[in-house]
């Protein structure tokens, strides 16, 4: 058996060119964490993810990482239950979680690796094209509907959705959704971000109410996920298809979400809620109850999956600069094809994520 040799960390922080404002959340700059698994024959894998502000690089190192190391570097689901388990006093959820999952990603990287086959030859979800989302435009109270609305259409043809997020503005709302009702491409269907702005079902309705009749391809996240009950009652109510899940990390939340019939399509965050090892089970699981999943950013992992991925800009865009230091990956052509290289086929750009920086690590 090779065994998991070390596991390093770094940190990246990219400011944006101007405050996004997300539901309550107001975010100026983008900080990624990273961490890199390297196997005693040394094959290395790498995973990344939005820190959130949230001290990711020391919970991996400090909570984390000693557990992997010396696992089966080709059994990565046997060493997330040693992860799981092993810091299991300190939190199932929540961040503890999250550094889970970004192990548990750079160690299917690493045994996709060792196996010389991409990661979705390994998981058996073959190479088909799959749905993408682009992340297509922020409203803001600076810029009307029509450039909003123009910003989108700009990007639009041949993506299977584009995004944008809600402005608290019913009116301003009103206009942008008609202005894109009317020109989107008749393939492209549209989804609104609420971010969990809405506070209860009943706040969420009165201001859909002002709407007008949008064609959406869902609502997204309109409540906190907990409230399955309101967001069921939004969808039932509304008559817009709903999807939730993003951020969450425990799995119950999302279960209970499809039980209570709130969901059109179950949003899944492959790293908060633990890594693959995880989310192919929440995947086969909605999937036997007929409910689709999308892949909550990410894209170089979900494409991997067999789900629906989202994406900004490749290159430079205002929003999330991920993309700039992502070599390699998936293939984007409106829809997306997960890439033929070994284990995840992506690298970090040490250009933009110094890759000097990764910490001496756990060995």
């Amino acid at each position: 058996m090779t065994g998991i040799a070390r596991i390093e960390t770094a940190t990246a922080v990219l400011p944006l060119p101007a405050p996004l404002h997300l539901g309550a959340m107001t975010v100026t700059r983008r900080e990624y964490s990273a961490v890199r698994a390297s196997d005693a024959d040394g094959f290395s894998g790498v995973a990344y993810c939005l820190s959130r502000e949230a001290p990711m690089a020391e919970i991996v190192e400090r909570l984390v990482a000693g557990h992997a190391i010396g696992a089966n570097a080709d059994d990565p689901a046997a060493t997330w239950d040693r992860m799981l388990r092993g810091s299991a006093i300190v939190g199932r959820v929540g961040l503890v979680r999250r550094a889970i999952g970004l192990v548990d990603i750079a160690l299917w990287d690493v045994a996709a690796r060792r196996a010389e086959m991409p990661l979705w030859r390994m998981l058996g979800t073959g190479n088909a094209p799959r749905d993408a989302m682009l992340v297509a435009a922020y409203p803001s109270a600076a810029r009307t509907p029509r450039e909003v609305a123009d910003e989108v259409l700009a990007q639009a043809d041949g993506w299977s959705q584009v995004k944008i997020s809600r402005m608290p503005d019913p009116a301003y709302m009103r206009e942008l959704l008609a202005l894109l009702g009317d020109d989107l491409p008749s393939g492209t269907g549209l989804v609104v971000d609420v971010g969990f702005g809405w506070r209860d079902a009943d706040e969420a309705l009165a201001e859909i109410a002002q709407w007008g009749d949008p064609r959406l391809a869902w609502l997204e996240d309109p409540l906190l996920p907990e409230d399955a009950a309101g967001c069921a009652r939004i969808r039932r109510e509304s008559g817009l298809r709903v999807s939730v899940g993003d951020e969450v990390t425990d799995p119950a939340v999302l279960r209970a979400l499809v039980e209570a019939e709130a969901v059109d399509v179950l949003r899944l965050d492959v790293v908060a809620i633990g890594g693959v090892t995880p989310a192919r089970e929440l995947i086969a699981w909605a999937s036997d109850r007929g409910v689709p999943v999308s892949g909550h950013v990410y894209p170089e992992v979900t494409a991997h999956l067999g789900i629906g991925v989202e994406t900004f800009a490749r290159g430079t865009n205002p929003y999330d600069p991920a993309p700039s230091f992502i070599v390699g990956g998936p293939v984007f052509a409106g829809t997306v094809r997960p890439t033929d290289a070994a284990g995840l086929g992506f690298t970090l750009d040490p250009g933009v994520f110094d890759l000097s920086a990764f910490s001496g690590g756990r060995r």
